[in-house]
C-alpha cells in the first residue's frame, strides 16, 4: 500500500512539472517549438534572441531580398552577434552582386545616441565600424571592396532595432543622387571634426592620425603613388566661397603630411559643395558634406 502511494505521488510530480513546463514555455513564451525540441531531445533554446525578419534590400523600388532576420549589435561592440541568417543574408546579397556585376551596395550602419563618441581604428564613429565589419564578410564572399560604399546614423534612441541596412544602385551615379562615400584606404574620407566650422586651420584626429601612420608606410614603399586630397563643404555660403574653403582645407591637410616626412606627389582640388554626400538638411548631414577625401593614384 506504501509503495502504491509513493508511486501515486511520483506520478503526480511529473504530471505537475510537465504542465508548468507546458506553461513557461508555450502559453508565457509562447514558444511552443521549443517544448517540441525538448520532446525530442533536442537542446532547449528558449532562451534564444529572437529578432523580427524585417531586413529587406532593394533596388529602385524593387524587393530584391526580404524576410531576414536584423543584425544585433552589444553595446560598444563593432562585430554583430554570430546569427546563421545574418550568414543567410550575406551570402544571398553576395550572389546577387557577383550575378549582377553593374550593381553596387551602401551599407549603412546606426550607432546608439550612449556610443556617440566611441572610436574604432581609422573609423571615427561606430557606425562607420560596424558597417565595415560586414563589407569585410562580403569581400570574403569575393564582393570588390570599391563596389561596396559606407554611410552612418545615430539611432533615433537606445534600441538598436536596425543596426545594418542595404541600398543598391547602379555602376554610374545619376545626377540627382548624393556622392557615395567609399571609406577605404585608398579612398579614405574624414569629416570636419578635423576643422572647426568655417576655418581651414587642420587638426588631425587620433583617428585620422592612426590613418597618416599607416599611409606613411604605404607611401614609403610605393614611390610612383600619388596622393590627391580633395575637398568638400556644405551650402551655407555661396559656391565660391566653398570652393575656396574646401581647396584651403585640402591644402591643409597635404602641409601636415608633408610635415611628417611623406615625399610623395600630392595633388589638391576642391569640389566645394558640388557633391554632398547627403541633403544639407540637418546639421549631422551637413556634417557628412563637410569632408576631405584621401584619394591614392599611380
Amino acid at each position: 500500500m506504501r509503495t502504491l502511494s509513493l508511486l501515486l505521488t511520483f506520478l503526480f510530480l511529473v504530471g505537475w512539472i510537465a504542465v508548468t513546463r507546458y506553461a513557461y514555455i508555450c502559453v508565457l513564451l509562447q514558444n511552443c517549438d521549443g517544448l517540441e525540441d525538448i520532446r525530442r531531445g533536442q537542446p532547449d533554446n528558449t532562451d534564444a534572441e529572437i529578432r523580427p525578419k524585417t531586413l529587406t534590400v532593394r533596388y529602385n523600388g524593387t524587393v530584391i531580398l526580404k524576410d531576414y532576420e536584423e543584425f544585433s549589435f552589444s553595446e560598444g561592440q563593432v562585430q554583430p552577434e554570430a546569427h546563421p541568417d545574418n550568414d543567410r543574408l550575406l551570402n544571398d546579397l553576395a550572389t546577387y552582386l557577383i550575378n549582377n556585376p553593374q550593381r553596387q551596395v551602401t551599407i549603412n550602419g546606426y550607432y546608439r545616441p550612449s556610443e556617440a563618441e566611441l572610436k574604432n581604428g581609422i573609423f571615427e564613429n561606430l557606425g562607420l565600424a560596424r558597417a565595415n565589419t560586414i563589407r569585410q564578410q562580403l569581400i570574403k564572399l569575393g564582393i570588390e571592396e570599391d563596389r561596396m560604399a559606407l554611410n552612418y546614423e545615430q539611432s533615433g534612441g537606445e534600441q538598436l532595432g536596425r543596426p545594418i541596412s542595404f541600398e543598391l544602385s547602379g555602376d554610374t551615379e545619376e545626377p540627382e543622387t548624393y556622392k557615395r562615400v567609399l571609406f577605404t584606404f585608398k579612398d579614405m574620407t574624414f569629416s570636419n571634426a578635423n576643422f572647426a566650422i568655417d576655418s581651414e586651420v587642420f587638426r588631425p584626429s587620433a583617428q585620422f592620425l592612426i590613418y597618416a601612420d599607416s599611409l606613411q608606410t604605404f607611401l614609403a614603399e610605393n614611390s610612383d603613388q600619388s596622393i590627391q586630397i580633395i575637398g568638400h563643404t556644405d551650402d551655407d555660403g555661396n559656391e565660391l566661397y566653398n570652393e575656396n574653403l574646401g581647396r584651403q582645407r585640402a591644402g591643409s591637410a597635404k602641409a601636415f603630411l608633408q610635415k611628417m616626412g611623406i615625399k610623395n606627389k600630392i595633388i589638391i582640388s576642391s569640389k566645394g559643395e558640388s557633391q554632398p554626400a547627403a541633403p544639407n538638411t540637418t546639421e549631422a548631414n551637413k556634417q557628412k558634406n563637410r569632408r576631405v577625401n584621401f584619394l591614392l593614384k599611380k
